[in-house]
């Protein structure tokens, strides 16, 4: 199990490595070509777009690897520890119905823009290729979130059962 989440990170990091990497070089070519022929490509708009969208899903679910989503830490550090792990369970059950939901209505959505035919402007790229990062990055993000959640719940319940402070185990 552990191998396979090693390699989910080494993909999911390389995915982002790729998109961050992309975007910066298709940038910059725009900008070159603006300053330098003041003329600048229609369509590293279009790709950049594309390519951000799919970046966001993926960075996302990283975020969720790394426990780094927004949360009520305040006041889940007021409640014993016993209960804020429970907390956390409540929480990735949250975080997995809301992704549930996503992952459908993303689904809906690509089977719409495919059955419509939609395309962009400039490159006319199916959107459907752009829809696809909803429900694949909602598979990712819903993966990590249930790793983020076991891993709180246990991290937790052992300090719970040793009588660990949780600010002192930050230290």
């Amino acid at each position: 199990m552990q191998k396979t989440l090693k390699l989910f990170d080494y993909l999911e990091e390389g995915l982002i490595f790729i998109c961050l990497a992309f975007m910066t070089v298709m940038n910059f070519i725009n900008v070159i070509s603006r300053y330098c022929f003041t003329n600048s490509f229609s369509f590293t708009e279009e790709i950049t777009v594309i390519t951000f969208v799919w970046l966001s899903m993926l960075g996302i679910a990283a975020g969720f690897r790394r426990v780094a989503h927004l949360g009520m830490s305040y006041f889940v550090e007021l409640a014993p520890k016993k209960t804020q792990a429970y907390m956390a369970l409540f929480s990735m059950v949250c975080s997995l119905t809301m992704i549930v939901f996503m992952v459908i209505e993303g689904v809906t959505m690509v089977d719409n823009q495919i059955m419509l035919g939609a395309k962009t402007a400039a490159l006319e790229i199916p959107l459907a290729f752009q829809g696809l990062a909803m429900p694949v990055g909602g598979v990712f993000i819903g993966l990590r979130a249930l790793q983020a959640g076991f891993s709180e719940y246990k991290r937790i319940s052992a300090e719970a059962r040793s009588g660990v402070n949780g600010a002192a185990a930050c230290r």
